[in-house]
């Protein structure tokens, strides 16, 4: 099997190709032109000779991603791309990613995994059950496939598409060398974000992992945490069951003395049951605990049916998740409230827009059929 040279940091290239008698700077020649200039063919790898071109098709391969439908939101103009990739059985499997321009951020949302096997309950994708990771090079892929399609070079890179990073953790820590190395995409550290539910040891690993590298010491950490109860957090998202809300947040602590970097929460608002003046008290306490932000997200409604329908929820979840098919929480008086609650309080907090909510775009609602 041909290994795909999207999947290599530079270093790990050289080690590979010097190994194989090819000179250092040919190694850097063939990484700048995977990575910078996105070259989709060996043969269109130009800065080498014909020979070495032969002779490196012989081993390697560069496998991009077929681009299957672009989607657009009218109200937006946020964009969903389909794509479709091949793995090593010929199996194929399909993810989005999504493509969100404003004045100044041009953010690509990518996946790290084909569906998910964390089993949120209010998400699409946690519904569809894991098909597979993906590779380093089906990740790096994402951007470079909707940089071919759109000519916008990103400002911003977020790990929130489709799966959970650190089940993907190796093939993830891979792809972020590869955005930031110089020779490559070369994007700053700081404008890179990975979210994560939280799994013990994973943050901590993180953490130690992005110091040791000076070009992702500015990684951004993300936490899905939409309760500070861990009762209804464990029915939310069944992971957290094995993975304490105490041991993240210590494990928080130590990210965040560890690289210096502000932790964001994400908080997704369901009304009358992730909002009541415990959570907010909860919410202020943490904010005091280590810098950070809270990034209060409207519940956006996700058509179950097209994977399977709700089973694990309890009736009350259940039904406010199906009353609110009308997106009618994003409008709620009671959101705005528990912002200006937690903003009176000196919290960080910001209430995010749902872009591409028009084209199952918006958090939560990626979902595809394979």
């Amino acid at each position: 099997m041909k290994k795909d040279l999207r999947s290599f940091t530079q270093e790990e290239l050289k080690k590979l190709l010097v190994s194989g008698k090819v000179q250092k700077y040919r190694s850097e020649q063939i990484f700048q032109s995977v990575h910078a200039k996105h070259a989709e063919k060996i043969e269109s790898i130009t800065a080498i000779p014909k020979e070495l071109q032969k002779e490196i098709s012989e081993k390697f391969c560069i496998n991009g991603l077929n681009c299957v439908t672009v989607s657009e939101s009218p109200k937006d103009k946020t964009q969903k791309f389909l794509f479709e990739t091949t793995d090593e059985d010929k199996k194929k499997v399909k993810i989005e990613s999504v493509l969100i321009v404003d004045e100044e951020r041009k953010t690509i949302c990518i996946s790290t995994q084909a569906g998910c096997n964390v089993g949120c309950e209010f998400c699409a994708t946690g519904k569809m059950g894991l098909n597979r990771n993906l590779s380093a090079g089906e990740i790096v892929s994402q951007v470079y496939e909707i940089i071919k399609t759109t000519e916008i070079i990103p400002t911003n890179i977020v790990y929130m598409g489709m799966g959970e990073p650190f089940l993907n953790y190796e093939n993830v820590l891979t792809s972020l060398k590869i955005f930031t190395d110089k020779k490559g995409l070369g994007i700053s550290s700081k404008r890179i974000t990975v979210s994560t539910v939280g799994f013990e040891n994973k943050i901590k690993k993180f953490a130690d992992d992005i110091k040791s590298d000076p070009m992702l010491s500015n990684v951004k950490l993300a936490l899905s945490l939409h309760s500070t109860d861990n009762g209804f957090r464990e029915l939310l998202i069944p992971t957290a069951k094995a993975n304490n809300l105490k041991i993240i947040y210590e494990e928080l602590v130590y990210f965040y003395r560890t690289t210096g970097n502000k932790i964001t929460y994400e908080y997704i608002f369901f009304e009358g049951l992730n909002d009541t003046a415990n959570d907010e008290n909860r919410l202020i306490k943490l904010s005091r605990m280590v810098p950070s932000n809270i990034n209060i997200i409207p519940f956006h409604y996700v058509d179950f049916s097209v994977i399977e329908p709700l089973s694990s929820l309890n009736e009350k979840i259940y039904d406010k998740i199906i009353d609110s098919k009308d997106n009618s929480l994003s409008n709620s008086n009671n959101l705005y409230n528990f912002v200006e609650n937690l903003k009176s309080e000196k919290v960080t907090v910001n209430l995010r827009t749902s872009s591409g909510l028009d084209i199952n775009a918006a958090c939560g609602q990626l979902a595809v059929k394979n």
